[in-house]
């Protein structure tokens, strides 16, 4: 019997029907997904060399990938690899697959950037200098919470030119934290792939709860030093956790998404661990957020920082998603 010949045309009109019959969300776009990771192609290079022959070890492991997905794991899962903004990501199940709702995140902090910058540039001006700003006149000091995969600290980096005219040749100065070992190998991973060398230095990865409020030589450092906090933390309700559709509740870790019975007890536990290392001058925090828990988030970090001034941006759907934070003395 003459053994079955599989090209990429005949295997992606096999797959997408396959996919129907068994209900998985965007069959095409699955199907898709995996056969270009099998073979190192763009979706658009699959359709340009459809008549392309497969052997065994490649259809060995597209069969593979075919399996978990009918699984319901996430298509970055088996691939370990995302999309996030300009780069690509190595992910896996100890970190949280980028949403694109994070990439505003990233957007706001840009923007808050800006702002840090010309209040800097203003106060070199008029010589209003105090010892805490003669320590970091170069140097945007950021903190990124939970950095998770790294899509946000890396994003920054990478697309943050320090030597344009608008920057001024202040350099971003990244702390990433994650209190999980797995998440900081990741990430740490990214960076290296992603950063050119220079980049990568102004990123540093620590292990600990927030911040090392028990490091004596951190505290010294950066103890009213930080200009811009920023954090995409655990934000579903306990009860909105269980309902979660299997692809997430099954594969994603739950110590980035369940934040407990209210929703907010991350942010609680963020805002009273950070408040006292932000720059009491001028700073900011900026949080990805549950919609359900806006007006309450809101609530707390004015009775935490009653000089904050507080806005929320709304996502792709106009649903509240962005809770900035602007210090100011």
């Amino acid at each position: 019997m003459q053994k079955q010949v599989w090209n990429i045309n005949k295997l992606l009109t096999w797959a997408i029907d396959y996919f129907k019959t068994k209900d998985i969300p965007n069959p095409r776009l699955s199907a898709e997904l995996l056969l270009s990771s099998v073979l190192n192609l763009s979706r658009m290079e699959l359709y340009l060399k459809y008549d392309y022959i497969l052997n065994e070890q490649q259809l060995k492991k597209y069969k593979e990938f075919i399996l978990r997905r009918l699984e319901h794991e996430p298509i970055q899962y088996i691939t370990e690899e995302a999309y996030f903004r300009k780069i690509k990501l190595k992910v896996n199940k100890n970190v949280l697959i980028p949403r694109p709702e994070t990439e505003l995140v990233v957007e706001k902090a840009k923007e808050a950037i800006k702002e840090i910058i010309n209040f800097k540039n203003d106060k070199k001006k008029n010589k209003v200098k105090n010892q805490i700003d003669n320590k970091i006149d170069n140097n945007i000091n950021i903190i990124d919470v939970g950095v998770g995969s790294g899509a946000i600290s890396i994003s920054l980096l990478y697309e943050y030119d320090e030597n344009s005219n608008e920057n001024n040749n202040y350099y971003l100065n990244i702390i990433a934290t994650d209190i999980s070992k797995e998440a900081i190998e990741v990430a740490s991973q990214n960076a290296k792939s992603i950063l050119n060398p220079s980049k990568n230095e102004h990123l540093s990865f620590i292990e600990c709860d927030v911040i090392c409020d028990n490091d004596s030589d951190f505290v010294n450092n950066y103890l009213g030093n930080i200009d811009l906090i920023i954090s995409n933390p655990p934000y579903i309700a306990k009860k909105d956790y269980e309902n979660l559709n299997k692809e997430v509740k099954n594969f994603e870790p739950e110590i980035a998404l369940n934040a407990g019975d209210e929703g907010i007890e991350s942010y609680q536990h963020i805002i009273k661990k950070i408040k006292s290392f932000l720059n009491p001058n001028f700073s900011f925090i900026i949080f990805e957020i549950d919609p359900k828990i806006s007006l309450k988030l809101q609530e707390l970090i004015k009775t935490e920082l009653p000089l904050a001034l507080i806005r929320v941006e709304k996502d792709y759907n106009n649903f509240d998603r962005i809770l900035i934070a602007k210090i100011i003395s």
